[in-house]
């Protein structure tokens, strides 16, 4: 859905201004009307799916055909008729035709692999929260805003009492979306997997505005390539945020599965401290432990399987796009990998 509204906003940016060209009578000009309609839904996908370079891209170019189309939408409003446009606006239109389409471009080449659960018979489900880890979380109602998101992976969702369930920590410069198809293919495998993204007002990581949900993973990446030294001074902080997370996700799993139910926990880079420290405390209801950038082919530790959910940030910070991204052939080996580790702890081995 990322890349489908991505390139929605490039396409109704092209649109927009190309109409400049046909106005040859005196007549209004109601695909100006695409201008304001262009800039809502570029400012809606940044509140769906958060800061990243496209989302940025198409915000900023969308704001900026707004304004230069200001006098345009005040005409329309009055019902008055425009008979040309002048030079400069058709210059304009003709750099913002040429942007857009050269992004149109960018967003299709650098489109995610987006495995259908459908295809993987396996279910997808969300559980949203609401709350803080001082106060507690419950059940987020429709159109609440919720500062937790489970996610649970499963080819038999309607079982609620599980003898075994996977945990997976993701690192804060992925969240569970650039993991996806590693979880997919790990639930397909039989596996019952839960990932969780907490945004909890009371557990910050940055301590400025970029906390909020829409900043956090793309300003973590950002420090991380740009500024490591700052990030990984900040590694004994995280580890104590994570920590809270797991305590919060260990009664989770605990209602939801029952007491009885054991947890393998897959962790990635930075979640890795905070998960040896919670198992050495919660010995009897962990199966097993897995870390994820211990498998070598894992060439994106920490940032997910990004050479499939987000190519272009994977080539920005050095890894190649794959000539054949539908193989998936990393991401399931991986999935391989865990499965081994997996299947040493179940109680027929």
């Amino acid at each position: 859905m990322k890349f489908y509204g991505e390139l929605l906003v490039f396409l109704l940016l092209f649109i927009t201004n190309f109409r400049v060209f046909f106005v040859h009578h005196v007549r209004r000009d109601p695909l100006v009307c695409l201008a304001p309609i262009t800039f809502a839904f570029a400012l809606l996908q940044v509140f769906n799916w958060g800061v990243d370079i496209f989302n940025c891209l198409g915000f900023y170019l969308s704001l900026l055909v707004l304004l230069s189309n200001f006098h345009a939408l005040f005409r329309y409003a009055e019902h008055l008729y425009v008979d040309h446009y002048s030079l400069l606006m058709k210059i304009w239109a003709s750099v913002t035709c040429v942007i857009s389409v050269i992004f149109m471009i960018a967003v299709i080449y650098y489109a995610p692999v987006e495995l259908k659960n459908e295809k993987l018979k396996i279910t997808e489900t969300k559980f949203r929260f609401k709350g803080t880890f001082g106060e507690g979380f419950e059940p987020a109602k429709n159109f609440e805003k919720a500062s937790l998101t489970v996610s649970e992976f499963s080819l038999f969702p309607d079982l609620d009492y599980r003898t075994d369930v996977v945990l997976f920590v993701p690192d804060k410069r992925a969240d569970t979306l650039y993991y996806r198809p590693y979880l997919q293919l790990l639930a397909a495998s039989g596996h019952t997997v839960c990932s969780a993204d907490f945004f909890s007002p009371d557990c910050r990581w940055i301590h400025n505005f970029e906390d909020a949900k829409i900043f956090r993973r793309f300003s973590l990446v950002v420090r991380s390539v740009f500024n490591n030294q700052w990030f990984m001074a900040q590694r004994e902080y995280y580890t104590y945020n994570i920590s809270l997370e797991l305590n919060q996700m260990y009664k989770f799993m605990q209602e939801k599965y029952g007491k009885e139910c054991k947890i393998f926990i897959i962790s990635d880079s930075m979640c890795n401290t905070a998960c040896e420290d919670f198992i050495k405390n919660n010995p009897e209801n962990i199966s097993g432990y897995f870390t994820l950038d211990s498998i070598e082919d894992y060439k994106t530790p920490g940032y997910g399987t990004i050479q499939y959910s987000d190519p272009l940030m994977a080539q920005i910070i050095g890894i190649p796009k794959e000539s054949s991204l539908s193989d998936l052939m990393i991401t399931r080996l991986m999935v391989k990998r865990t499965a081994e580790q997996i299947i040493k702890t179940l109680p027929s081995n």
